[in-house]
């Protein structure tokens, strides 16, 4: 047996209960190693030292107490809650958290406005004079759509009748 499985056994050898035949292989052991010997001394010495400890005797009332401060402490979140009610409930803040929710809404509010209208003037600023004359005149532009498939001189009646639609 070597010092390894030797210095796990020491404990157990020391309380009797190992078997018989374990025991025998670590009193073996033991009779040829110092190291082993001075490690069996010092658990007995640190066993002894702890059976000197008095045994100290809690307060009769010490678990009464104990229970009663679990039982009217509330959780960390509540704590929390509470301590944010008392500092930014008091009528000192109402005026400032009204205030602060008036321009926060009214900043959301003017960046969508922002966001959604298109940019007209950036827009007609990168135009060429070709497409400018085209946006104004926009409506030719749509009529264009509508009539270029159609053969101009065989169906002059049908873009006749266009322009009657259109003036009445």
């Amino acid at each position: 047996m070597n010092c390894q499985e030797t210095k796990k056994l020491i404990p157990v050898y020391l309380d009797d209960e190992l078997e018989a035949a374990d025991r025998q292989r670590v009193a073996e052991h033991l009779r040829a190693c110092a190291d082993c010997q001075a490690e069996v001394r010092a658990i007995e010495k640190s066993w002894e030292l702890l059976g000197a400890i008095k045994a100290i005797e809690p307060d009769p009332n010490y678990r009464v107490r104990f229970w009663r401060s679990v039982d009217t402490r509330s959780p960390l979140h509540a704590r929390i809650l509470q301590h944010v009610q008392t500092v930014f409930l008091q009528r000192r803040w109402v005026p400032a958290m009204a205030a602060a929710a008036i321009v926060l809404l009214v900043s959301v509010i003017t960046i969508v406005q922002y966001l959604q209208k298109p940019q007209v003037p950036a827009v007609l600023a990168a135009l060429n004079d070709t497409e400018l004359e085209m946006v104004a005149n926009i409506e030719l532009a749509e009529d264009y759509e509508i009539i270029e498939d159609i053969d101009f001189f065989s169906d002059f009646e049908i873009i006749e009748n266009m322009n009657g639609l259109e003036a009445s």
